[in-house]
């Protein structure tokens, strides 16, 4: 009797050890609790050894990309009293998140000396994580931010494989981004938008690392936001047929010029809709009207981070970029904060990503000051 068991614990031990060994070979080893992994031989070209061999690289997504129109005239002013012209390099590509943009540096042997990160807009793009992993991201980000792991995860990167919850899908990411797919509800909407915020700072730290390590210095430039642009989606767990019927009823006196008395209404009908986007939108234009300009700004900020849209930057981004650059003494600008100066008193944006020129050209002045005091020309 003793001998059969001895042999059935023996036959459930091997199958256990089998399921483990199955289960930990097929898991992919990633220091970072991210369920999606960005394929590096899409960036394995030869124009990597001439971006390196750049004195100013600029990454990021379509915020990057459209400062391509300023970089001769950037180039000409900061190369005046050089013997030879500087090489500015613009790597940013439209819909790359900061997953892509650290892979494609990590591609590099060695940084140009200074990196402008212009990025930020467009996290909510790209397909990379399912929200019914919500549980499973919030475990394995939890091991990730414990310093008894972290240690681990940094030296013996395979205890991922044993410390890592394994989600339902991973991610695979080859060079055709492919965007996420229409939230089916609010509660999609904002789980996404959360998990997507978490390794958004993460990446920002490893940003700031690489930094370091790499021996360059980064230029962090903030996403702006069109705030003047209503809300594409209210979610719907914020909202009711009162208060649908509430605001129709303001927005119409807004549109009459009773500015004053919306905003009374308004104030009330925050306590009914929190979370509603369309009622902070409603309150920053009222204040607009009456030249209410910092509560403004700050209710037209709180309708772009509040749409279940997920279709451009807010502020969430950008406080995150600006709070990541004092913890690591990184440089950087606040292009979005350039650009909010202008709200109520200017035309700010020529559509809805894109500010009018006037700001970018106050851009490019405190890039080249930037600049040249990196290089001290």
């Amino acid at each position: 009797m003793i001998k059969k068991l001895l042999i059935l614990l023996t036959f459930v031990a091997i199958g256990v050890s089998s399921l483990l060994f199955i289960r930990f070979k097929n898991k992919p080893t990633s220091i970072y609790p991210f369920p999606y992994f960005v394929d590096a031989t899409q960036y394995k070209s030869p124009e990597l050894k001439e971006i390196s061999s750049s004195d100013i690289l600029i990454v990021g997504d379509r915020l990057g990309v459209n400062l391509d129109k300023y970089i001769p005239e950037m180039n000409e002013e900061l190369s005046k009293n050089l013997r030879n012209q500087l090489k500015i390099y613009n790597w940013s590509t439209k819909g790359e998140g900061l997953h892509r943009t650290l892979k494609k540096l990590k591609m590099l042997k060695k940084l140009p000396p200074i990196v402008i990160y212009a990025g930020g807009s467009e996290e909510f793009y790209e397909e990379r994580l399912l929200t019914a992993d919500k549980e499973i991201h919030d475990y394995n980000m939890k091991v990730f931010r414990d310093d008894r792991y972290s240690s681990l995860l940094m030296t013996f990167p395979d205890i991922s494989k044993i410390l890592y919850k394994k989600p339902i899908k991973y991610f695979y990411l080859n060079q055709m981004i492919v965007p996420f797919p229409k939230a089916s509800s609010a509660a999609v909407s904002q789980t996404r938008a959360e998990l997507i915020y978490n390794y958004f700072s993460i990446q920002l730290d490893t940003l700031a690392t690489l930094s370091r390590e790499k021996g360059s210095t980064f230029i962090y430039i903030t996403a702006p936001v069109n705030l003047e642009i209503p809300p594409r989606i209210v979610c719907d767990n914020a909202v009711s047929n009162t208060i649908i019927t509430e605001q129709s009823d303001i927005k119409k006196l807004i549109e009459s010029g009773q500015s004053k008395e919306a905003t009374a209404r308004l104030k009330k009908l925050l306590s009914q809709s929190i979370g509603n986007a369309q009622t902070y939108y409603l309150l920053g234009k009222a204040q607009l009207n009456q030249g209410l300009l910092k509560d403004a700004k700050e209710n037209l900020s709180m309708a772009a981070t509040y749409d279940c849209g997920n279709w451009r930057s807010n502020s969430i981004f950008n406080k995150l970029i600006i709070k990541n650059a004092k913890k690591n003494g990184i440089k950087s600008i606040d292009f979005s904060e350039i650009v909010t100066r202008g709200l109520g008193r200017n035309i700010t944006f020529e559509d809805e990503y894109y500010p009018q020129s006037i700001y970018y050209n106050k851009l490019q002045k405190e890039l080249m000051l930037t600049i040249k005091s990196i290089f001290k020309i």
